[in-house]
């Protein structure tokens, strides 16, 4: 308690010495625009005094979880009230940044990285020595994040491409003026089930990656995992100047198929009849299973479940179908609320309240890798 108490009479003459120097910041002008250097000086400071002060007004960008950050310094007089300040108001600050690379990006192609950063501008008092002690000076600060999403673009293969290619070329464009300078990292990873690709290319563990490509286009190596028929991959690209993150383009998907088999199926395909069959035959499921069940009842239902060949539930599990009397046509659209593997073999289990039970083993072909017969 004693040294809570020794804490706050420190803090007492910071907060009068802070009160009497009677300046202020606001930063309102630029909160929430990326900073170039024709802009990160449009503020305002405040002089609530009766005299003119000659002060000290420090800037700072940094980046979180970075060692990116610059600064600057300048001296300017403040008449009493508020002075709208301007590039043309000052002359010569002090510049330092944490790296040339960081310096050209900002001061010669007016470009911040990609990340989230703090920008603060203080204001120190007349007399004030470069080592005044920080937390004693007016103070404002605002938060930005930088993501260039749109200033590369990918081109091929597009995005949910059906390709033959087990080595692809994969090519995107970029709309940086200085774009002969950057180098880019390129990913691929596999999709995998219930992922969507950001999560995928930012989770998984990527089946190839360049950190140091210096064109707009790679070819899938020989020398990288191989590629797989069927399974789904993403990629993406980012770019870098020096070093530093610029920005990424959008994650896109890419499935290799064999021509062979982008088999030929019929659009409409028939209902399987629980009273005709009892696990004796495996039919095919194009994106749905279909299901055709004669109930007896005025209000009756089914459970069904989908399992893989090691009998792990894939889908469903007991998903409860409701059923009317006589006759009932059961689709079950498998495209859009699971994801199955193309040409993977499943097994449906249908309960009855009954203690009836119902096993329909089916191959699943996915409609993307369909087409229809002539």
């Amino acid at each position: 308690m004693l040294l809570l108490l020794l804490w706050l009479l420190s803090l007492q003459p910071q907060a009068v010495h802070a009160q009497q120097t009677g300046l202020g910041v606001d930063l309102s002008l630029i909160d929430g625009v990326e900073l170039t250097p024709a802009n990160i000086f449009n503020y305002r400071l405040e002089n609530r005094g009766q005299q003119s002060q000659n002060v000290l007004v420090r800037g700072r960008v940094y980046y979180r979880q970075s060692a990116l950050n610059f600064t600057y310094e300048y001296h300017i007089s403040l008449q009493p009230g508020v002075t709208q300040v301007s590039r043309d108001m000052i002359s010569a600050p002090v510049w330092n940044f944490s790296s040339p690379g960081l310096k050209e990006l900002f001061q010669q192609y007016n470009k911040l990285p990609q990340g989230t950063y703090e920008y603060c501008v203080s204001v120190y008092p007349p007399g004030t020595s470069p080592e005044y002690t920080p937390g004693d000076e007016p103070q404002s600060c605002v938060y930005q994040t930088v993501d260039d999403l749109f200033l590369i673009n990918l081109l091929s293969p597009d995005n949910d491409a059906k390709i033959y290619e087990y080595n692809p070329m994969l090519s995107w464009v970029v709309n940086y003026p200085f774009a002969s300078e950057l180098t880019y990292r390129l990913r691929v990873a596999e999709l995998k089930t219930g992922q969507n690709p950001q999560n995928a290319i930012t989770r998984n563990n990527a089946m190839y990656q360049d950190n140091n490509v210096m064109s707009t286009s790679a070819v899938y190596p020989v020398t990288a995992r191989p590629l797989q028929k069927w399974q789904p991959y993403v990629w993406t690209v980012d770019a870098y100047y020096k070093g530093i993150l610029l920005g990424g383009a959008e994650v896109w998907k890419f499935t290799i198929i064999d021509d062979s088999e982008y088999m030929a199926a019929d659009v409409e395909q028939s209902y399987y009849e629980f009273d005709r069959h009892n696990g004796d035959t495996r039919i095919n499921a194009y994106g749905s299973l279909c299901l055709k069940y004669i109930s007896e009842l005025n209000a009756d239902t089914l459970n069904v479940s989908i399992v893989d060949n090691d009998g792990s539930f894939t889908a469903y599990k007991d998903k409860p179908l409701p059923v009317k009397l006589g006759d009932n046509r059961i689709k079950i659209e498998l495209e859009q609320q699971v994801s199955l593997k193309h040409e993977g073999k499943y097994t449906a289990i249908v309960l009855h309240g009954q203690n009836k039970k119902f096993i329909i083993p089916f191959t699943y072909y996915n409609p993307l890798f369909l087409k229809n017969k002539q």
